[in-house]
């Protein structure tokens, strides 16, 4: 957008970014595929944040970019499991919250249903607080697949290391008896028989899946990806 409109970023006096919306971390803090292509073009730092409307206060890294900070005068933090039991040390489970900064409407053990990993061990920065790791997945958005067991955002990832995939959405549907079945619809102006099996190979190789690909025009596509009455692009749709 900014080169759409001449803007020369990259002699801007921004030298950092706070990132909210979309992952830009890995589960171990390193870089994923849309933080490299970001940086690749403009050389800025990054920041990850987390943050909602119902908590109203953010989980956000300091320099050392190992997991968002809480801040528990404003926020009581739970991460529980399926039985709302807190989960063991360094396993997944569904942020729970109790805000303590909020008057007109405080919320008690508000299940966020996103699935994160609690970090413990004291920072670089002096905090002692507990970090959130980057979010796994919405706990209703789990697709298990032919004993397979993943979210949105590994898919994201794999699609995203496509330079010449021009939008993408995922669709997740239940198949004739009643199964989890995965469709990728992409643009692309790469030879298409090719290119699918290039992308399903990639797939197989991370995600141990196949799913169907379908090439779908630009023009047609980018209608419901960057549909104008959503604030951020479609990629997920779920019809189960």
């Amino acid at each position: 957008m900014l080169k759409k409109n001449g803007v020369d970023y990259k002699n801007s006096s921004v030298y950092g970014a706070v990132c909210i919306g979309e992952s830009i971390k890995n589960q171990d803090f390193t870089d994923n595929i849309l933080s490299q292509k970001i940086k690749e073009k403009w050389d800025i730092k990054l920041f990850s944040t987390y943050a909602s409307t119902e908590m109203s206060t953010a989980f956000t890294e300091c320099e050392f970019q190992i997991g968002g900070h809480h801040h528990p005068e404003l926020i009581i933090t739970e991460i529980l499991d399926d039985d709302e039991n807190p989960v063991g040390e360094g396993e997944n489970g569904e942020l729970t919250i109790t805000t303590l900064g909020v008057e007109a409407i405080p919320l008690l053990r508000f299940r966020t249903g996103d699935l994160v990993k609690a970090h413990d061990e004291p920072c670089g920065c002096g905090r002692n607080t507990m970090r959130l790791g980057p979010v796994v997945g919405r706990k209703q958005q789990m697709i298990k697949y032919k004993g397979t067991t993943l979210y949105p955002p590994a898919m994201n990832d794999i699609l995203n290391d496509f330079n010449t995939i021009l939008c993408y959405q995922i669709v997740i549907q239940s198949d004739e008896i009643g199964l989890d079945e995965i469709i990728i619809k992409l643009s692309t102006e790469q030879d298409h028989e090719t290119f699918v099996n290039e992308v399903r190979d990639h797939f197989r190789a991370k995600l141990r899946v196949s799913p169907k690909i379908e090439i779908i025009d630009f023009d047609i596509l980018s209608k419901t990806v960057f549909n104008p009455n959503s604030r951020k692009p479609i990629t997920f749709i779920d019809l189960r």
